[in-house]
């Protein structure tokens, strides 16, 4: 991992100390915020694990927020500021939604779920 990288924390109200718990990535990765309904909007990201032009490489891994009612437009803004980097401490950790410590990236955000579609938790493969 190179330096001065902002990186993205989410976790689900599960202590972050099993898998699936927590997601920590850099900011880099984000591929895209899409409203799923009037409450919630995905966060995809690159899979590195998935070879581009297979079959597979449209398997992203995402985070699923959920927010007050047509907050969307102020959530999406809040989380692109956390991309570039707006509210990053020194260190570059820029919390999005973390459950367990009731800290989000804006206060319409109320519940965050996160959802690999590449469930290989294997460094080496």
């Amino acid at each position: 991992m190179a330096l001065n990288k902002v990186m993205l924390y989410f976790a689900e109200n599960e202590s972050a100390d099993a898998e699936a718990d927590a997601l920590c990535v850099p900011a880099e990765s984000v591929i895209g915020i899409h409203p799923t309904a009037a409450t919630t909007c995905n966060i995809y990201f690159k899979n590195t694990r998935l070879v581009e032009g297979t079959d597979a490489d449209s398997a992203f891994n995402y985070v699923q927020l959920t927010y007050t009612s047509g907050k969307f437009k102020e959530v999406a803004e809040a989380v692109v500021g956390a991309l570039n980097g707006a509210p990053a401490t020194n260190s570059g950790f820029v919390v999005i939604a973390d459950q367990d410590n009731d800290k989000y990236v804006h206060g319409a955000i109320n519940n965050v779920e996160i959802a690999f579609n590449d469930n290989d938790v294997d460094p080496t493969n």
